[in-house]
């Protein structure tokens, strides 16, 4: 059974997260944990409780038999979040409209991508539900192979092909002396395609039956994704684990798509957390 942390404050992108969350435990036995961080200066208490109530409700009604467990914590956001450790998947709601708040904030949707133990997916608050391809990055360096298999399983699970993305950019020409080595174009693309065929075949291995596309576009990875970002279901993307200061930097994917980006974005670290300097 899948186990699902909800991070909910009753914005309109924690209600966004809540929909994609019940349409997730709608089609697979789940455990939701709806959570709620508050400062210990708070005062409102009433109404944390009260919206997730509210969130228990929605979850029951839209996915019959889905296991809910509200929490109402104290305390940092970031703390509160990284100190549930038994959860398969974090959901948090996104704002995409604010990005300075974001940013002045700590940009911290993105810090929690970094801590946290399990992917995470980021939901717009303008998210709509449509049937569209499940669309993952892939790195050439081998880094995106947890994204890439979990955004296989993703496919598989909602029925919907998987669009593989790879980016590149020609190498700039190296001078050795006085006399420059041209780059072959054919050359160089033809091994970034080899990348593609290789996580392809990978993944038709263990799902025969997922359609699955490839897309080699020469540009930033960061804009490549983002051409296909409005024709997703799900944009899944990997990063490196090292700490939140050079996971954040490591992390530029997400980073610079986070604020544009109309469709939710899953974070799947390239290794599982537990060796992250905190």
């Amino acid at each position: 059974m899948e186990r699902i942390l909800l991070g909910y404050d009753g914005t309109p992108a924690a209600a966004s997260a809540l929909r994609w969350v019940a349409a997730r435990a709608a089609r697979k036995v789940a455990t939701v944990d709806v959570v709620t961080v508050l400062s210990r200066f708070a005062r409102d208490r009433e109404t944390a409780l009260d919206q997730l109530h509210d969130a228990e409700t929605f979850l029951r009604e839209n996915a019959p038999g889905v296991g809910v467990e509200l929490h109402r914590l104290e305390g940092g956001v970031l703390e509160s979040l990284s100190s549930m450790t038994d959860s398969d998947l974090v959901v948090v709601g996104v704002n995409t409209g604010h990005v300075v708040q974001a940013i002045a904030a700590g940009g911290l949707p993105l810090r929690i991508t970094v801590t946290s133990r399990a992917p995470v997916v980021l939901v717009p608050s303008e998210w709509v539900d449509i049937e569209a391809p499940v669309t993952v990055g892939v790195a050439a360096d081998g880094s995106s192979s947890h994204a890439v298999a979990f955004a296989a399983d993703e496919a598989d699970a909602v029925g919907a092909p998987l669009r593989l993305v790879h980016a590149w950019r020609m190498p700039l020409p190296t001078i050795p002396g006085s006399v420059a080595l041209q780059v072959d174009t054919e050359e160089e693309m033809a091994a970034h395609r080899h990348a593609l065929e290789i996580a392809s075949g990978i993944i038709l291995d263990t799902h025969r039956d997922l359609e699955v596309s490839r897309e080699l576009v020469q540009d930033e990875p960061g804009p490549a994704l983002l051409r296909y970002a409005s024709r997703s279901s799900l944009v899944v993307v990997g990063t490196h684990r090292r700490g939140i200061l050079e996971g954040l930097v490591r992390g530029a994917v997400a980073r610079s798509i986070l604020w544009q980006i109309t469709c939710p974005l899953a974070v799947v670290g390239a290794t599982p957390a537990e060796g992250a300097d905190r």
